[in-house]
């Protein structure tokens, strides 16, 4: 029957063909009767057989019109699940759920600041996390940052500091060996 035989489909010797699918002859025209595991029809067209591969395609992941898209993130598909390709620049997954994709801004997150698990915590200081480096907000109480260095907060103590007494480089006379700095102030 020329109607129905994936053999002479239409016509003696017109062997329906199709790539990744099982074939099929419908009213004299070859025809998807299956796709192969893995692969789908999602152009609906019978003349390239099963031409997606659901394992692979972003625009079709695990079946026809499913398409990976992310936050922040391009997306890839893989075994026919879709998965976070890599982030965008500045953005990451810092939580590993892909669902929100990469939902981590590493240029300000005190927490995550420039890299994953980085969090801003400096000594006797309030953090800023500032272009993904951790930076001093503000300092706490009599301390101050005199080497405008974030790594080490505010390390100084301006109310006992003798080379940094009430400011910054403001040095109690040191040619008085017994000089102090208390309260802010040089003293004996």
């Amino acid at each position: 029957n020329l109607n129905s035989s994936a053999s002479n489909c239409g016509g003696c010797g017109n062997a329906c063909n199709l790539a990744n699918a099982s074939q099929s002859c419908v009213g004299g025209a070859c025809a998807v009767g299956s796709c192969n595991a893995g692969f789908g029809d999602c152009d609906g067209q019978a003349a390239n057989g099963c031409e997606t591969n659901l394992n692979a395609s972003v625009g079709n992941c695990g079946t026809c019109g499913n398409v990976c898209s992310f936050p922040n993130a391009g997306a890839g598909c893989s075994n026919g699940a879709c998965a976070i390709g890599s982030c965008d620049a500045g953005f990451g997954n810092c939580d590993a759920q892909a669902a929100n994709g990469c939902e981590t801004d590493l240029g300000s997150s005190l927490g995550n600041c420039g890299t994953c698990g980085n969090a801003c915590n400096l000594a006797n200081a309030s953090s800023a996390c500032t272009g993904g480096a951790c930076t001093v907000a503000s300092c706490s109480g009599t301390f101050a940052d005199c080497n405008n260095l974030a790594v080490d907060g505010c390390e100084v103590n301006l109310a006992t500091s003798v080379p940094n007494c009430g400011a910054c480089g403001s040095v109690c006379n040191l040619a008085n060996a017994s000089q102090t700095c208390s309260g802010g102030a040089c003293g004996i």
